[in-house]
């Protein structure tokens, strides 16, 4: 049963409601949304970057041989740019995005692979070990990462998106 009797012709336009004057929405009409006030996970995200950065320097640095330092560079780029868009986000105050903090982990796990993949005669040895250093720290960091972000989204309250326009009352 339906027990709705509101009408909107019975509200009397002339009433005093919140005085703001005007058709501005004002702040206390806004509910702003910041599920991460603490801008928590940025210094993670940085350290997802960094290794990023990490490899790509280390290609140029040690002069693989041609497959290995494109992997290098297309893998820290795109490392690169995975710990880049967390660390905004979280910057913020938004949650990262799990997705992408997965992604981080399984191009460590390609870098760990990687190694084995291109075989012994394609690069240097220190090049190997470094991707495979940088692999095992991209795998913990990004699934830690993704995680936590799992994890902080679950605890987190309903996002309010509302904004009153209360002018019409």
């Amino acid at each position: 049963m339906n027990d709705d009797t509101r009408d909107a012709s019975g509200h009397d336009p002339d009433a005093k409601h919140d005085e703001r004057g005007g058709r501005d929405v004002t702040t206390r009409d806004r509910i702003e949304h910041q599920p991460n006030p603490d801008e928590r996970g940025t210094r993670l995200s940085a350290a997802i970057g960094l290794l990023g950065l990490w490899l790509v320097v280390q290609a140029v640095w040690l002069n693989p041989a041609p497959g290995r330092f494109w992997n290098a560079v297309l893998v820290g780029g795109a490392l690169l740019a995975v710990g880049a868009y967390n660390f905004h986000r979280r910057a913020n105050e938004e949650f990262g995005s799990a997705g992408v903090a997965t992604f981080a982990a399984l191009l460590g796990l390609w870098l760990v692979a990687s190694p084995l993949l291109f075989g012994g005669e394609s690069g240097t040895a220190a090049a190997a070990a470094g991707e495979v250093v940088v692999g095992l720290l991209a795998v913990g960091f990004g699934t830690y990462s993704a995680v936590a972000i799992r994890n902080r989204r679950k605890e987190a309250d309903a996002r309010s998106t509302a904004t009153y326009d209360r002018t019409g009352q």
